[in-house]
């Protein structure tokens, strides 16, 4: 397995219980995100998941009425 080390870390990853996504963003954007890392071992992967993580904990407000919901 040495000879496919990025097969082996999806089969890793896949054995944790994690699935893959692709997301395409702004170069700015990757730009805000490089600047978030505090270290060399701060990934964009671990700094996006952080964000997504803290989003989801946070609890939407009650949609008005009339008034679409916001994601």
């Amino acid at each position: 397995m040495a000879q496919h080390p990025k097969a082996e870390q999806r089969r890793k990853r896949r054995q944790g219980r994690l699935r893959p996504l692709e997301i395409w963003l702004p170069g700015a954007m990757i730009a805000m995100i490089d600047e978030l890392k505090k270290d060399d071992l701060s990934s964009r992967e671990a700094i996006i998941a952080a964000i997504v993580a803290t989003t989801l904990s946070v609890r939407s407000p009650e949609p008005s009425e009339g008034q679409p919901m916001m994601l």
